[in-house]
């Protein structure tokens, strides 16, 4: 059973990022309770029964103010965002699944007053979220994270059902901008069928988006670890090689040569729907 601690933390790095943000904050929740722990998830790779609370929120609102300090002003647009520096501050949880965990809307509303800064989040669970219309819309972006149903199920289970995300999709839009997380793509027998149902799905929603496209990274720790209906889509050394990660751990990613193939094929397949420009990145 996941442990919840509440605790003043002394941890308050910044780290740089250059996909999903420019910089990923503090954590203000470290661990998380969702559906996808004991499947891909990394933050199950390292911390698999608790989740830390942090209550040195000030702390962290400080780390944050002195690394926006040292960026220039305006800001260079990158594919990030045109403007503003936007910090991932869901990095190591699911926000929308803790949303009562956190006072939530403090943090938003330091990012709504703050010149520089936007904030950004990924989640599973966006009909959980409780934004509301009282900050400001262009400072605040959700990643809803989307897969076909049929992988959901097995890898994500006890998470808002695609359908449901997707139908969040409208209203959240109203209150902040909305972007896809399509990750992990799994490749998989019929996979592109899988994905093409995904975007006519997408595409019926009716609502503009930015969408960041991410294949499955696994790890031999989680091939041990994990059920074999699991493994069925995430674990196939035919497909798969090691590969160093940036902060020293070994992964498993689909083969070099594949993965290019992989890819082509999905930028083909989702430019029958949306514009291929829609993308920030994939990879």
């Amino acid at each position: 059973m996941t442990q919840i601690e509440r605790k003043y933390s002394s941890s308050s790095k910044v780290r740089p990022n250059d996909r999903s943000s420019d910089a990923i904050s503090p954590n203000f929740i470290y661990g998380c309770c969702g559906g996808c722990m004991s499947s891909y998830c990394y933050v199950g790779r390292y911390n698999a029964d608790k989740v830390r609370i942090d209550l040195n929120t000030q702390r962290i609102f400080s780390q944050l103010n002195k690394w926006a300090l040292t960026q220039p002003w305006p800001k260079k647009a990158n594919q990030v965002d045109p403007e503003y520096y936007v910090i991932d501050i869901g990095c190591s949880t699911d926000v929308g699944l803790h949303w009562k965990h956190y006072d939530w809307h403090k943090v938003l509303t330091f990012f709504d007053l703050h010149p520089k800064l936007k904030s950004s989040f990924a989640t599973k669970y966006p009909s959980m979220l409780k934004i509301g219309n009282i900050h400001r819309k262009e400072k605040h972006r959700v990643r809803i994270s989307l897969m076909p149903q049929t992988y959901s199920t097995i890898l994500e289970p006890h998470t808002d059902l695609i359908d449901a995300r997707i139908d969040c999709m409208a209203k959240l839009s109203e209150q902040v901008e909305v972007h896809l997380n399509f990750s992990p793509i799994i490749y998989a027998d019929n996979w592109l069928a899988e994905y093409e149902d995904l975007f006519k799905k997408v595409k019926s929603a009716g609502i503009p988006f930015k969408s960041e496209c991410i294949f499955l990274t696994y790890s031999q720790v989680q091939a041990n670890r994990n059920s074999t209906e699991v493994n069925a889509l995430c674990y196939n050394e035919d497909l798969q090689e090691t590969k160093t990660s940036e902060h020293g751990g070994e992964n498993l990613r689909y083969k070099h040569q594949l993965k290019g193939r992989m890819i082509e094929n999905f930028k083909d397949l989702y430019g029958k729907y949306f514009d291929l420009s829609t993308i920030r990145y994939i990879f």
